[in-house]
């Protein structure tokens, strides 16, 4: 059963991420169905109810004293949700921190959640180290704009919700400028807000969304289907720069993938 309210979603999801922050592994436990389904995707494995408890664990054992930070959340439909994280890890013999990246999808029904898929893993380059130049200039930059730090996280918010109810993205003629005039910011208000806030270049974050819709859209493996079809659909307008764009973000391609977000019902 899907939700009734998208609030009532997001209630649920900002709960599980919460008991995450704090390593509260018996509230994760009972935020789960008893028949739900971990996917590790990078090592390949399926984690069951009965083995969940003892694999967070492990996984926050492992972790310790790194730093977890949620980026950006997305809803592709009334019963499940994309997270973004980035994850700093302290490494030893090494000074700076080593930042992986990924994506969770989690669906939930009945206030249960029923599967986890952490189906991409990258490493992406520890924070840069302070540098007051740089500062003073994003700073000026921002006064130019008219922004302040409460107003990028506003346009982000704006953004990522113009995207999640209007599938804009789907229209393979979307640019900067019509984005820009639906979430009512300037051009360049925007571009600064995707380019620094989201740290990301705009043909990017389209290309994540319409793969997100994608994904969506898979049936499982025993069920005809065309990739093709479904990257057009998606707003692509070259299959080339859709499979590019697939594996840059999931790191296996579109077939691969498929396979691995069923496996458990095969």
């Amino acid at each position: 059963m899907a939700y009734s309210s998208h609030n009532e979603l997001e209630t649920t999801v900002a709960k599980y991420l919460a008991h995450w922050r704090k390593a509260e592994i018996s509230e994760i436990v009972a935020m789960c169905a008893t028949d739900v389904s971990y996917h590790d995707l990078s090592s390949g494995a399926i984690i069951s109810h009965e083995e969940l408890e003892q694999f967070l664990k492990d996984t926050f054992t492992s972790e310790t004293g790194s730093k977890l930070d949620f980026n950006s959340i997305t809803y592709p439909n009334s019963n499940s949700a994309f997270i973004h994280w980035t994850q700093h890890l302290k490494v030893p013999g090494q000074r700076k921190a080593i930042s992986v990246g990924g994506v969770e999808l989690i669906v939930i029904e009945n206030g249960k959640i029923i599967s986890v898929h952490e189906f991409y893993d990258y490493r992406v380059p520890a924070p840069a180290e302070r540098d007051p130049y740089k500062e003073k200039v994003h700073d000026e930059q921002m006064r130019k704009l008219g922004l302040c730090e409460a107003d990028v996280i506003n346009i982000q918010d704006r953004l990522e919700r113009y995207f999640s109810d209007n599938q804009a993205f789907l229209n393979a003629n979307i640019n900067l400028s019509r984005v820009a005039q639906a979430v009512n910011v300037t051009r360049n208000q925007l571009s600064f807000v995707i380019n620094h806030g989201l740290q990301s270049s705009f043909y990017e974050l389209v290309n994540r969304h319409r793969i997100l819709y994608v994904i969506d859209q898979m049936p499982p493996s025993n069920v005809s289907y065309s990739v093709v079809s479904a990257a057009l659909e998606a707003g692509f307008n070259s299959i080339s720069g859709f499979y590019n764009a697939f594996k840059k973000q999931t790191g296996v391609t579109p077939s691969v993938y498929r396979k691995q977000l069923y496996a458990n019902n095969e």
